[in-house]
């Protein structure tokens, strides 16, 4: 039985999506498919545009055979930490043979070559790293700096382009947390077919989710529900595009998925950053510094200007405009501020990885047909498999019992903020969801 796994957001999952899962079938001929899934919010520091029980089935019914949901800290953080996370998670299922991911460059050695330069840090990478810093790089400007000089003295130079583009990055964060852990999971490189990751606008058959988010924004929701969607994704960039129709989104997504995506557009229930301000206001206003700096990923540098612009805030968009910096990067400050809503701290995050990030596998939805791959998952699995909520908060101690709270906690303020949007009546998702089957 051959089981592949792809880490992934679905925010929403679209066309290029369900190629991914499909070339991926026809590549090496895979028994199943399993995702490692952001659950309500995601990398970039914002709210997923739909639930993770939504996104779930969609993965579902458009190919995935079971979707398991990457913990909420490990979703909104760093590059290096989501992908850890989740090569550590199919790690610990035990029954996983290779991870497959997409990426602009289709050169696997190359990669790996990057890969292995950030996985042992040899002294003089090291040492330019530090230097670049402190001369005020932001961190991704001052590694690809610093590997522009490791590179340079092999005359493989020509390898740093290749870190100028998102999913080129996270395929080598994946193979350095490959190489970091030892494992023994193949590496499987699928190139990125259709629009850019950042292409705000539809103009192919597979467009990108962050294009589909863009373009919502344009769509009136047919029925007398209205919905507000901010910039979040693109900073202090303005988004210029034609008003499209529902068709031509309904055009860069698979059939079953746009049909649950076309339900949460007209019932007006899509998310962003900005239905968020309200409790980040508060958040601002109600914490000391000493509590700003144990926030995870805050710097004293950060907290100083949070406390300095803290009477000068207004929404979670422009106060992370405002709050950006050369050495901080919008996506950054984004996921610090959402870490603050979360209430997600240094203390924790450094106990998550000292008990090795991963403590429980919590099953999201799976295909009826399954049956084989959950059996064996049953029996291959280091961590216990949460499939009932109420039994693993019973029998979960310690940082398992944290973490899955937190998860929690995530997911409830998301619905308790939809439903104060929707002005529907408040219903705990955790609660009242079962897990998807299809």
């Amino acid at each position: 039985m051959k089981t592949i796994g792809i880490i992934a957001e679905y925010n929403p999952f679209h066309n290029g999506h369900a190629y991914q899962i499909a070339e991926l079938k026809r590549k090496t001929n895979a028994d199943f498919v399993v995702i490692a899934m952001s659950g309500d919010f995601v990398q970039r520091g914002a709210p997923a545009i739909i639930d993770k029980y939504c996104r779930a089935e969609m993965a579902l019914l458009c190919g995935a055979d079971l979707v398991i949901e990457l913990p909420a800290v490990w979703a909104v953080s760093s590059a290096e930490d989501f992908a850890m996370a989740g090569v550590t998670l199919f790690d610990k299922m035990g029954c996983i043979d290779g991870i497959c991911f997409g990426a602009e460059s289709d050169q696997l050695p190359l990669l790996k070559s990057i890969a292995g330069v950030l996985a042992e840090e040899p002294d003089i990478y090291r040492s330019a790293l530090s230097s670049y810093l402190k001369k005020g790089l932001a961190f991704p400007a001052a590694r690809a700096a610093a590997l522009s000089d490791y590179f340079k003295n092999t005359g493989m130079n020509f390898l740093i382009s290749i870190l100028d583009t998102p999913n080129n990055i996270l395929a080598v964060e994946y193979l350095k947390a490959l190489k970091r852990r030892n494992s023994a999971m193949t590496p499987i490189l699928i190139p990125r077919a259709g629009s850019g990751y950042h292409d705000t606008t539809i103009n192919t058959p597979t467009a990108s989710a962050s294009a589909i988010r863009a373009a919502v924004s344009n769509v009136a929701p047919s029925d007398d529900h209205t919905f507000h969607f901010s910039s979040a994704d693109y900073g202090s960039q303005s988004i210029h595009s034609s008003r499209p129709h529902l068709s031509e989104i309904a055009s860069s997504m698979p059939e079953p998925a746009f049909a649950l995506f076309q339900k949460e557009i007209t019932s007006g229930r899509l998310m962003d950053a900005d239905d968020f301000s309200s409790i980040l206001g508060y958040r601002i206003l109600s914490c000391s510094k000493k509590e700003l700096e144990n926030i995870y990923d805050m710097t004293p540098e950060i907290a100083n200007r949070i406390i300095k612009n803290r009477y000068h805030f207004s929404s979670f968009t422009q106060f992370c405009a405002q709050n950006k910096s050369r050495d901080i990067t919008y996506t950054r400050m984004n996921r610090i501020l959402l870490h603050l809503i979360l209430q997600m701290t240094q203390t924790d995050v450094k106990q998550y990885k000292e008990t090795d990030y991963i403590p429980y596998l919590r099953i999201l939805g799976f295909r009826k047909d399954a049956s084989a791959l959950l059996s064996a998952l049953k029996k291959s699995a280091k961590v216990p498999v949460i499939s009932k909520l109420s039994s693993a908060l019973r029998t979960l101690d310690g940082t398992a019992n944290q973490m899955l709270k937190q998860d929690i906690f995530s997911s409830e303020l998301y619905e308790q903020q939809k439903t104060g949007k929707t002005k529907n009546r408040f219903s705990c998702p955790e609660c009242s969801k079962e897990i998807i089957r299809v």
